[in-house]
């Protein structure tokens, strides 16, 4: 893939002035042991006075359990395990995230917490989330060739160093853009949609007019690249 800075620009401009939504991508960890070390992993329970209080912080850390795995469960009806990334048809999503990143978390409760982007997804590409920091194999179909890779190779495919990343391909795995940064759903439902109209097509990949048609897209829609709106 075939870095531009107006993939950069058109991201920035996409986010700003979101007041929480702003990009904060996380930068990858050389492994995922060295992520749970530096996040610590492991929740502790700090000294309690009673065992009264004891027993609501290890039901107040259940809960807090149970809702992230709910949370997952949901995100992971929605967007395919990255075993095999193949468009099967459609446009694809890759969403490159981490376990410990907020707004990889944060795209994921999207996902889990909005029907209406959910829906978009399923219908509008095939949506497929690869964990940066995992050490697996992948069959990684592209241009009609199907490769097996690890992803170690696949974050260097896409030149990914921050989490979240978006690539959004075509129907045979080539890429249209990329926002590497959290996209928020008033933002990432016009940019499906934009896609699945098929506004890419006939478009320069690589000189900006993919860029330039999805900001056009936004102007004629109404809805604000950057500002509070």
């Amino acid at each position: 893939m075939k870095k531009i800075g107006w993939i950069l620009a058109l991201s920035a401009a996409l986010i700003a002035g979101c007041g929480e939504h702003k990009s904060e991508a996380k930068k990858i960890e050389s492994s995922a042991s060295e992520q749970a070390k530096s996040t610590g992993s492991t929740a502790a329970v700090p000294p309690q006075k009673s065992e009264g209080s004891t027993g609501k912080a290890l039901r107040a850390i259940g809960s807090k359990t149970s809702r992230s795995t709910l949370r997952l469960s949901a995100f992971y009806r929605v967007f395919k395990d990255g075993a095999d990334i193949d468009p099967r048809g459609k446009p694809m999503l890759l969403v490159f995230g981490q376990p410990q990143d907020p707004y990889t978390q944060k795209l994921q409760q999207d996902v889990a917490k909005n029907a209406e982007l959910a829906a978009a997804l399923e219908k509008d590409v095939t949506p497929i989330y690869i964990d940066a920091t995992s050490n697996k194999r992948h069959k990684f179909f592209h241009n009609g060739e199907a490769m097996d890779v690890d992803t170690k190779t696949l974050v260097s495919i896409y030149h990914i160093d921050a989490t979240p990343t978006l690539i959004f391909t075509d129907e045979k795995g080539k890429t249209i853009f990329s926002i590497p940064s959290y996209l928020p759903p008033k933002k990432f439902e016009p940019v499906l949609r934009f896609i699945h109209e098929g506004l890419w097509r006939g478009k320069n990949r690589e000189n900006g007019e993919v860029e330039e048609a999805l900001k056009a897209y936004f102007k004629a829609h109404g809805i604000a690249i950057g500002g509070k709106k």
